[in-house]
């Protein structure tokens, strides 16, 4: 990638990097805050000054430590995880509206993997952002937005037979549901306030192999792949995995993405059947305990 560098000094207040795809601004802590740029497509990336505390070198003095901090929109009280290294470095809840920040120490050029996870443990896709950091900064990564979960109640479908594709996405926003195989077929439909979609249609004109993903209308930026069968039998997905007490997302472990979407629905009303691990209607205590009793992560 070719960057085209200026850097200018203007009464030590700002320096400014700019590239041919982000500009990098850096402001003095003291005088400016920090901005953040949502748009489609966008992310703006910057650096402050001193928003990390300063160490005591032992001098007297101190050095601002360097970081990174992401900013954006996953789903309504999604855990927005940040790996480092093949390792989870920081992991953070987001709000009611699906927005998060999270900051993260570092003082290297790093490669960040980030993917956000919802309350029934559906994964997004991963965002991966090599990064650059300079010494004494904080580098502000902001306007990410993943795209939706998608999840179906079944692997295969029997011809003119009903199937459900759900997920999780932004509150009150319009989701596309792509199916690419034999035909592109395309279904809109808007989340509700809580950030969920579903859907039912029939499959009587549909046959043979399908890719389905979903997308925010004039997104370009999709969820992870999923197939389907149209053909002659049906397969519920939960038939096709290890029947294991709190693993919601099915991945045959029971782990804290797990144990994330257990908490979420404690002492909720109409809990999914996967928390409700003891399928008396409720998510208490005896829940956690069953789920402590399989957890393998």
């Amino acid at each position: 990638m070719f960057y085209e560098k200026t850097m200018q000094f203007i009464n030590k207040k700002y320096i400014f990097i700019c590239s041919i795809i982000f500009c990098f601004t850096f402001l003095n802590y003291n005088l400016v805050k920090s901005q953040t740029i949502i748009q489609n497509e966008t992310v703006s990336i910057g650096a402050i000054v001193g928003s990390i505390p300063s160490v005591d070198t032992g001098g007297g003095g101190g050095v601002y430590q360097s970081g990174v901090r992401f900013s954006g929109f996953a789903y309504p009280f999604a855990i927005v995880t940040v790996q480092k290294r093949n390792a989870v470095a920081q992991s953070i809840v987001a709000d009611e509206k699906g927005a998060f920040s999270i900051l993260v120490p570092e003082t290297s050029w790093q490669l960040f993997t980030l993917f956000a996870t919802d309350t029934l443990g559906r994964k997004s896709t991963l965002l991966n952002f090599p990064t650059v950091l300079y010494s004494g900064y904080i580098t502000d990564i902001s306007g990410i937005r993943f795209a939706p979960t998608i999840n179906t109640d079944k692997l295969s479908v029997k011809k003119g037979d009903f199937l459900t594709i759900e997920g999780a996405s932004l509150p009150n926003k319009e989701v596309s549901i792509i199916f690419d195989g034999p035909e592109i077929r395309n279904f809109s439909l808007e989340s509700n306030k809580d950030g969920f979609y579903s859907i039912t249609i029939p499959t009587s004109f549909l046959e043979g192999e399908y890719t389905l993903r979903s997308l925010y209308l004039g997104d370009t930026r999709t969820s992870k792949a999923l197939k389907i069968t149209v053909g002659n039998v049906s397969m519920l997905r939960a038939e096709a995995t290890s029947n294991i007490p709190g693993d919601c997302n099915f991945d045959q472990q029971v782990t804290l993405v797990d144990f994330s979407v257990l908490a979420f629905w404690y002492g909720k009303k109409n809990p999914p059947k996967c928390v409700d691990t003891n399928t008396d209607g409720n998510i208490n205590l005896i829940d956690f305990s069953i789920l402590a009793f399989y957890w393998n992560g």
